[in-house]
């Protein structure tokens, strides 16, 4: 074989092993990427640092050791590695994350204790077709006292009843002071609020979550 042919060879054999090479599968970049970044920045943010290490241990109780790595990482945690005290800045990121998830707990348990006493006062109330009725009524002549400014009524008997706060009532008051037509018609002729009780009455028998004052906490 010539000397030539020998070289243009060579050159193919090199040329098809390039490009075996460039064909091959490769790893996602990202995620290697990713796992080194986190792994040196464990080892050199926990080294001589206990309050680093017992940090990321209380947090690890949260989360859980497997979902650790993905957890920090999308929280957030290698944007320490851009920080002059890359320690401090994993310490504060392992203790913001602690807190919030021990807060979060924290609450979900005050909202489920509270839900299972709500539950309990529920069981207790009977939101009978009578006991609608009568408050359907009470309702219409609270709303007749307040409009006719009957003070000793409204706190001696409707607040307690009720349930109401000061400022409950006061609402309710400013509420109806703005319903002129109604004030007008009233100072004209004071016997129209019968029929306006009764008209209270019906409509409240048909929505009464809507007309009872203070439905949600009578029948909660």
């Amino acid at each position: 074989m010539k000397i030539s042919n020998i070289f243009i060879c060579t050159i193919v054999s090199i040329l098809v092993v390039s490009c075996a090479k460039k064909s091959l599968p490769t790893k996602t970049k990202e995620a290697i990427s990713q796992a080194d970044q986190i792994s040196l920045l464990k080892q050199k943010t926990e080294i001589n640092n206990p309050y680093v290490i017992d940090a990321r241990n209380q947090l690890i109780q949260f989360v859980g050791s497997k979902n650790f790595d993905n957890y920090i990482i999308k929280h957030g945690i290698l944007n320490c590695q851009s920080n002059n005290n890359q320690s401090s800045c994993v310490l504060n990121f392992y203790l913001n994350e602690y807190y919030k998830l021990k807060y979060d707990m924290q609450l979900k348990k005050v909202v489920e204790e509270n839900q299972a006493e709500h539950n309990i006062e529920l069981k207790k109330i009977r939101v009978t077709e009578n006991n609608i009725k009568n408050y359907c009524q009470y309702s219409a002549d609270f709303v007749t006292a307040i409009y006719t400014k009957d003070t000793n009524k409204i706190t001696q008997y409707f607040q307690p009843k009720f349930k109401m706060s000061a400022q409950d009532i006061l609402s309710l008051q400013t509420k109806i002071a703005k319903d002129n037509y109604s004030l007008f018609l009233i100072e004209e002729n004071p016997s129209i609020l019968q029929e306006m009780k009764a008209d209270y009455v019906e409509e409240c028998l048909n929505n009464p979550k809507d007309n009872i004052i203070n439905y949600f906490n009578i029948f909660r």
